[in-house]
């Protein structure tokens, strides 16, 4: 027993370092920003700080322009919505084509794939708006080559630039779903299919019984991770279009910069930043409740 203690010990001696690197890398911050929600902290005069309750949560549910319930909050439901639904319907769909056997070449195709997960953000935005560009861009150009001689301005379009927002975030965040149910595909044995095809199972049944009940779980986690990123993305929407035109694309990330730092309200925005917590709480809560639901079957007679 005093062998295993003295082992016990020196395995925490081991980790604590990371424990604490991450803890003030992670948890100070959170503690710091809900503390400074509660005050009135100006960039200008970093010093100041008074208490002021719940006055920088009001501001943000009470102020006009932007209004939160007509700008951020739709902007932000429809973008993180859209995003997480391509990204997962991409990636699946792209993973249970590489993962037939017919197909050859699977490394390369893969490593194609995944190029836009590991290129910068920044990059990626740029890259997208001179392709949206309304007089220079390559869309356009194409338009005009087959006729349309009045292209979109795309980015300054208020019915386009959330479309056009979600398909920049899906091509760059598909690889990571394609990934994760990469993942769950292969961990599904052969010999399961090849006793589905002796009973009968045609390739939608094999897909419904077999393969979403045996990577649900990887499809929750891919939820959970995709909701949260997409959540907390700022720099794809700020290169991009930087909240407009008219609010139109303004997500709670682009928000709490603009009240931070454009306008110096810092306490404001750490009330934001409390807010962008909650709400990817509430999401992997959900998320979570989905995954205790196992899939039923119901024998029939």
């Amino acid at each position: 027993m005093l062998k295993q203690t003295k082992n016990a010990i020196q395995g925490y001696m081991y980790v604590f370092p990371v424990v604490l690197l991450l803890l003030s890398l992670s948890l100070y911050p959170l503690v710091r920003s809900f503390y400074l929600s509660f005050h009135e902290v100006k960039l200008s005069s970093l010093n100041s700080q008074v208490f002021v309750g719940f006055k920088n949560y009001n501001s943000i549910f009470t102020r006009i322009v932007p209004d939160f319930y007509k700008h951020i909050l739709p902007a932000t439901v429809v973008y993180v919505a859209g995003s997480v639904i391509g990204q997962l319907g991409f990636g699946l769909a792209i993973a249970l084509i590489l993962n037939q056997r017919f197909i050859k070449g699977k490394g390369l195709i893969r490593a194609f794939i995944i190029l836009p997960w590991v290129t910068s953000g920044i990059v990626i935005a740029i890259s997208w708006r001179f392709m949206f560009e309304p007089r220079l861009g390559i869309l356009n150009y194409i338009l005009q080559m087959f006729g349309n001689s009045n292209p979109p301005t795309w980015l300054n379009d208020l019915k386009l630039v959330r479309i056009c927002l979600i398909i920049a975030n899906i091509w760059h965040g598909m690889a990571f779903s394609f990934i994760i149910q990469t993942a769950g595909l292969q961990s599904i044995p052969e010999e399961v299919y090849e006793a589905a095809v002796v009973d009968g199972a045609n390739s939608i049944q094999r897909f419904r019984f077999i393969t979403m009940p045996l990577i649900h779980s990887f499809i929750i986690l891919n939820l959970i991770l995709t909701s949260m990123h997409t959540v907390n993305s700022f720099d794809l929407v700020y290169a991009m279009t930087n909240g407009g035109p008219l609010y139109k694309s303004e997500v709670i990330s682009v928000y709490l910069y603009h009240r931070a730092f454009d306008f110096g309200h810092l306490g404001e925005g750490s009330s934001i930043a409390v807010l962008i917590l909650l709400f990817n709480l509430i999401l992997t809560y959900f998320y979570m409740k989905l995954n205790k639901e196992k899939p039923r079957h119901k024998n029939e007679n």
